[in-house]
């Protein structure tokens, strides 16, 4: 899909007079199938019609994922889905088994096509303030599809800069940030609990929605008390809440920005880069080691600290293996963030701060830049490449498909203590 994307970009931007190199080409394909949104040219001035289709079409596809727009394809050519291919689904998209894939394949069709549909309207009703109706009626199809898939691409040289006094426009974005970043199986759940198929949310759409609405409250809060005075100043106090909670919520992977990343303070900065790395929900169009994971994590340190050795939510056990696996995968994707920055530190005569957080940004698929992308060395965007495609598979998936499995453990030995902290 990637290589595809980069030969229509390439050849379409060559037909419209402009000079694409098939790397630039290569670099934007793959950050909108990873949806990421990393640019390393303005989608706007550089990309005519055509190629903003192909974007957005690659975006879409992205989002979707790669698994369910096969299975959606070959539903739609009646050919069989194989038992391999719905178990990797399943495995992708967090369910127990197999079954119920292609069922489940419809309704995230379903749901991703309603949700975009019916929030494009606000955004064409908030975009025909300044545009007519033809520019403004594709400026929503094309916001409302990269915020949904958390892509975070926008026509706009300065993403949703023009809009920080806006209302609707950053309103109908951060909606589809939230909901494309819950993930297709919660969204699901919460459709079949309100229509009164369920008497029960899951556990896992449970700590999906608990744990996103705390993100959201606490960076909100922090970003309105650390920028009151600073990159909110100027600003009404409804506008300073607005762009406060805009500035919480599109760090978990979306991309777009009211504020230039620039403009934040050292403390806001840091926010911005912790969030990145918490990032979206299992199952979602999102990156990051996922708000389940971060979840787990913490309640496990919080019942630890209780003398417990079992980790209880909701009147259910969390098996001891699905949390070593979020410690796992939480050590792996810190692993991956060093290893990007020594690289492009390696690289790039850059400081510190602007290559952590281009690698944190790359990796979590979010596409927040201080800048930097677009005069980075050949050698350089190949990396960012390799985070992109590592963020969007995800770190542990990756690092499982080239480390062999170890039969150690159908050996017992003695236990041993060892000693730590």
């Amino acid at each position: 899909m990637i290589l595809i994307g980069t030969l229509l970009l390439w050849g379409f931007n060559r037909l419209e007079g402009m000079d694409l190199s098939l790397l630039d080409a290569f670099f934007t394909s793959t950050s909108a199938v990873c949806v990421t949104g990393l640019a390393v040219v303005d989608t706007g001035a550089d990309f005519a019609v055509p190629s903003q289709v192909v974007l957005l079409l690659l975006i879409q596809l992205g989002g979707l994922g790669v698994m369910t727009a096969t299975t959606f394809m070959f539903m739609l050519l009646r050919m069989r889905i194989g038992i391999r291919q719905r178990i990797l689904f399943a495995g992708g998209m967090g369910l127990d088994g197999p079954s119920g894939v292609v069922r489940l394949v419809l309704r995230i069709v379903k749901i991703t096509f309603l949700i975009e549909f019916a929030m494009s309207i606000p955004l064409f009703l908030g975009f025909l303030e300044r545009f007519d109706w033809r520019t403004s009626l594709w400026y929503s199809v094309f916001h409302s599809i990269s915020a949904f898939c958390n892509a975070g691409f926008s026509p706009f040289s300065d993403s949703l800069g023009s809009f920080t006094f806006s209302w609707l426009v950053p309103g109908a974005v951060m909606i589809l940030i939230v909901l494309g970043g819950a993930g297709f199986v919660v969204l699901g759940d919460l459709w079949e609990w309100i229509r009164g198929g369920k008497r029960k949310l899951s556990v896992h759409c449970k700590l999906v929605l608990l744990t996103t609405l705390w993100l959201i409250l606490i960076g909100t809060c922090f970003f309105l008390v650390m920028e009151w005075d600073g990159a909110l100043a100027g600003m009404s106090p409804f506008m300073k809440l607005w762009n406060a909670l805009f500035c919480a919520i599109t760090p978990r992977t979306a991309g777009f920005n009211t504020i230039s990343m620039e403009s934040l303070s050292a403390h806001s900065f840091f926010m911005v880069m912790i969030l990145m790395i918490i990032g979206a929900s299992p199952g979602s169009t999102g990156g990051g080691i996922k708000t389940t994971t971060f979840a787990l994590l913490v309640s496990s340190v919080f019942f630890n600290t209780r003398g417990s050795s079992r980790l209880v939510l909701w009147h259910r056990t969390v098996p001891q293996e699905t949390v070593l696996r979020a410690m796992m995968l939480f050590f792996l994707y810190l692993m991956a963030i060093v290893i990007g920055v020594f690289g492009l530190g390696t690289l790039e005569n850059l400081s510190f701060k602007a290559v952590v957080f281009e690698v944190v940004s790359a990796l979590g698929t979010v596409g927040l830049s201080t800048g930097i992308t677009a005069d980075l060395s050949w050698a350089s965007k190949i990396l960012l490449v390799i985070l992109m495609f590592w963020g969007r598979i995800g770190v542990m998936t990756f690092m499982f498909s080239l480390i062999a499995k170890d039969d150690c453990d159908k050996v017992g030995y003695v236990e041993v203590s060892v000693p730590i902290g």
